[in-house]
């Protein structure tokens, strides 16, 4: 009897891995939304962020706009503010404020999500691009700088930063961010732009 139970505890046992590691597997293949949201593919990236993390929700919003579906956006953001992380609350009010064009308010909003979590690379990103939007310069390299260190295959950090050096005409710094888009974003719709560029000034 007491063999008996014994095997089927470890029958049980060995059951419960293979679900686990089965269960893993199918988490792995599931289309990452970063991925889905650099490749250009928005409504894949929108559809799978669907109930997911902070970070989805963000880079769904960012889809919507690329897909100028402003409102819809806007409503991502709004989610991000019943977020109970102070600082994903901000990058959700910022983002609201940058799609209707108070670029002052996102950036103080997105200054603020960092001061809240300076560990977030999304409350980074969101201050570079507010300022970028406010032609700060400046302050969007410094911003981007930081996304990449903390996410360095943010592959739109890469992309602004290389505006932003370019519009400060530092060139070597602007092929260096372009390289590094279209390395970490082969198939992003700004490829062939970004192309024409690197050849203007390689």
């Amino acid at each position: 009897m007491t063999t008996k139970c014994t095997l089927n505890r470890s029958i049980l046992a060995v059951a419960a891995v293979l679900a686990w590691s089965g269960s893993a597997m199918a988490a792995e293949q599931k289309p990452e939304v970063q991925r889905l949201f650099q490749s250009g593919s928005y409504e894949q990236a929108v559809e799978a962020a669907r109930d997911g993390d902070p970070a989805s929700t963000y880079l769904a919003a960012q889809s919507l706009l690329k897909l100028n579906r402003d409102d819809q956006a806007t409503a991502e953001m709004t989610r991000l503010r019943g977020n109970d992380q102070p600082s994903w609350r901000l990058i959700g009010e910022s983002g609201e404020a940058l799609i209707a064009n108070d670029t002052g308010r996102a950036i103080d909003l997105a200054r603020r999500a960092v001061e809240a979590d300076g560990g977030n690379q999304f409350a980074h990103y969101q201050l570079g691009v507010s300022a970028a939007k406010a032609s700060d310069w400046g302050t969007a390299v410094s911003a981007l700088t930081k996304a990449i260190e903390l996410k360095p295959d943010l592959a739109y950090a890469h992309y602004y930063a290389a505006l932003a050096y370019q519009r400060q005409r530092l060139l070597s710094k602007t092929a260096e961010h372009f390289d590094a888009f279209l390395r970490l974003a082969p198939d992003a719709p700004e490829r062939s732009a970004v192309v024409a560029i690197l050849r203007t000034i390689k």
